[in-house]
């Protein structure tokens, strides 16, 4: 039987997502946590392989579980068993059987992550700490949404990701943009919203900087630009701790297989118009 999951966690003491051996990983938790349940080896499979120091408010999984019994087969229960064994820096959600065909990687429609700026002590918020990228100074917030609206479309985002042997860095951005948060305990804060149908290795904390550094004036606005077409140059890195994956966007239950198989195929640079 197959599950879906949600799930959150404060990144700041994993090594990541995906388990590493002799490293914390929110990965390898979860296993172990249902290992001591339902004593069985179980592999669980995420919308996205989190980096190091990276967060989540929405992090979908799925994982073929043994036929349930007695209580276990209560799905509210068994998040529960699961949550008492798991540290307070990570929770699940919600458990659900998950519909025909569902893979949570490769039917995921869309992505969203946010990266989180303070702009000075003065918009600092203390309870959001580990949680934002600490600027020195105030960015131009017409400025970045002009950049960010060249990340918009169907590109290869090459200059702005690690290497992938084998694969691909196209990737489709559906859309890109920040905002002022003007109320609540985030006011003050800058956000960068992103939403695409996958990201490449670190594609979201490269963009982040890139975009940082035109703003704080250490390069021109043709410097990103050319990004886009030029050999891989890497902009400067964002810190790991200023990003969250919010939520995973799914495709009606009837279309989970189709996407799935869209998904798995590679994009290449012949796709991308102009």
């Amino acid at each position: 039987m197959r599950i879906k999951a949600e799930c959150s966690y404060n990144g700041s003491s994993f090594h990541g997502w995906a388990k590493q051996k002799g490293q914390r990983t929110v990965e390898g938790e979860i296993e172990q946590a249902l290992f001591t349940i339902l004593r069985s080896e179980i592999k669980i499979q995420a919308a996205g392989r989190t980096d190091a120091g990276v967060h989540a408010n929405g992090q979908i999984f799925h994982a073929d579980l043994p036929v349930l019994e007695g209580k276990l087969s209560d799905f509210s229960y068994l998040t529960n068993r699961i949550n008492c064994l798991l540290e307070k820096d990570v929770v699940i959600r919600k458990i659900e059987q998950a519909p025909s065909g569902f893979d949570a990687r490769f039917s995921a429609l869309s992505r969203t992550y946010i990266y989180r700026c303070s702009c000075g002590r003065s918009s600092r918020s203390l309870m959001l700490n580990g949680f934002v990228w600490d600027l020195n100074f105030i960015p131009d917030l017409k400025l970045l949404n002009s950049l960010a609206s060249n990340i918009v479309g169907l590109k290869d985002f090459a200059s702005f990701a690690l290497p992938n042997p084998g694969g691909t860095t196209i990737r489709k951005v559906e859309a890109a943009s920040w905002k002022e948060i003007e109320k609540g305990p985030e006011k003050g804060i800058i956000e960068f919203t992103i939403r695409s149908d996958a990201f490449a290795r670190k594609m979201v904390r490269f963009l982040v900087g890139a975009q940082i550094c035109v703003a704080a004036n250490k390069k021109p606005e043709s410097w990103f630009l050319d990004k886009f077409s030029s050999s891989r140059d890497f902009p400067p890195l964002a810190p790991s701790h200023g990003l969250t994956l919010e939520k995973v966007e799914y495709p009606k239950d009837e279309m989970l297989e189709e996407r799935a198989h869209a998904t798995r195929a590679v994009r290449r640079r012949e796709e991308i118009g102009g």
